[in-house]
């Protein structure tokens, strides 16, 4: 079947040296492709690849006759090939000449058909040439932008394969260099033999069974390297199943390097963000009071009978009013010092993971620093406790600006 949408985004270069035949056919190409070039011999037709690559309109596939003047299609395929040795090259002939037929077997021919041709089966032709083309150039994208990811993966990630058994059959020089040990000495041994003796044993079974499932394994993790460091990772192992997707034949283990300060100050942050959501929920809280306030004074308006004792009324709520938006605004600063205290965090964890690239050379240092950023988030905590405590003393004040108003209420419903 005839793609018609596929067949227009094609470019092609046809050569035919019969007139009457090139103008029957180049109708019917012109129809159904995006381009087509068109040349009475090879030189012409040599002469508008050059053209079309300077332009940049590369061909997708190129139809030529055999038997033409100045350059055959043998020749003219024979130059083509020198060029590109992938562009699909269809030959259409009156002849069945097997000394043809062989050179341009030799030149790399796509396909050939024999005139008068059928042009519904040579478009086919095309078509499935193409698309096939274009699979395998897509396939071989892929594979490049596959093989991109990978290397980037082995530069910051540890990577692992071992067996059904439990076994390595490969480690990448990012394993080996955090482990510690040498490719020898891992290859062979069971995938559990860098954890820590402090890592729970149900954990593994766990872990192992979930495997044994052919489903994919997550967490976290702490190791021990050679030299006795502790290290920890966030791990994903996924399992590899065989053709019959019911044996697992391998396991593929990705850990990335973690911190147990990341982890607090992961922690940390979450709690930050805890305590901005609900500062804001307290916020809109105020601002609907004060809408609610603002809406039952109103009802006043209508009442000539208490105009002056409305006005009155009028300018203490207006008082209050301001007084209110002193601590909207006031709960405003709060917020932005949350969010300070966000970026502050989030700058503390990527220098943290800077230092922990350089872990081994300033091992010292990195736990001064660690203490130092535990202080810290000792006195923000602090921090955080104080402007909660500012929090509620405004909220506090609030409910007791509405216990005033509802009383001056009374007051007025008592004298009418």
């Amino acid at each position: 079947m005839i793609n018609v949408e596929f067949l227009k985004t094609l470019t092609i270069l046809y050569v035919e040296d019969d007139e009457q035949v090139r103008e029957k056919f180049g109708v019917i190409l012109n129809k159904l492709f995006k381009e087509v070039f068109v040349a009475h011999d090879g030189v012409e037709g040599l002469q508008k690849f050059h053209q079309s690559n300077k332009d940049g309109l590369y061909l997708d596939l190129i139809i030529s006759d055999i038997t033409m003047p100045n350059m055959d299609g043998v020749e003219f395929l024979s130059h083509i090939r020198k060029i590109d040795k992938n562009i699909p090259f269809i030959f259409t002939t009156a002849y069945t000449n097997s000394d043809f037929l062989l050179s341009s077997i030799q030149e790399g021919v796509t396909d050939y058909f024999v005139k008068p041709v059928d042009a519904k089966a040579i478009i086919q032709k095309v078509q499935k040439t193409c698309q096939l083309r274009q699979k395998k150039n897509e396939i071989v994208h892929y594979q490049n932008e596959a093989q991109k990811y990978l290397d980037v993966i082995n530069k910051v990630a540890i990577v692992s394969i071992f067996d059904y058994n439990g076994d390595f059959t490969y480690i990448n020089d990012f394993f080996l260099e955090v482990s510690g040990y040498s490719e020898e000495e891992l290859i062979g041994q069971n995938f559990q033999m860098i954890s820590h003796p402090d890592m729970a044993k149900t954990i593994f079974k766990k872990q192992w069974d979930t495997l044994q499932a052919g489903k994919t394994w997550k967490g976290k993790l702490k190791h021990i390297s050679k030299n006795g460091e502790t290290f920890y990772t966030n791990t994903t192992i996924i399992p590899m199943n065989h053709e019959d997707k019911k044996i697992n034949t391998k396991y593929i283990s990705v850990r990335f390097l973690t911190t147990k300060d990341e982890n607090e100050k992961r922690e940390y942050k979450r709690k930050v963000f805890f305590s901005l959501q609900e500062t804001k929920r307290i916020n809109q809280a105020a601002s609907d009071k004060i809408v609610h306030l603002k809406n039952h004074i109103t009802k006043y308006k209508k009442l000539d009978i208490i105009e002056d004792k409305l006005n009155a009324q009028k300018e203490i709520s207006s008082k209050y009013f301001e007084e209110l938006q002193g601590l909207e605004s006031k709960i405003s600063n709060i917020q932005n010092s949350y969010q300070k205290l966000l970026v502050g965090a989030n700058k503390q964890i990527r220098d943290t993971l800077k230092n922990a690239q350089k872990m081994k050379e300033r091992k010292e240092s990195a736990y001064e620093e660690a203490d130092v950023a535990k202080n810290e988030i000792q006195i923000r905590i602090e921090l955080i406790k104080r402007l909660r405590y500012q929090v509620n003393a405004q909220s506090r004040k609030i409910v007791d600006l509405k216990d005033v108003v509802l009383h001056r209420e009374n007051q007025l419903s008592e004298k009418n």
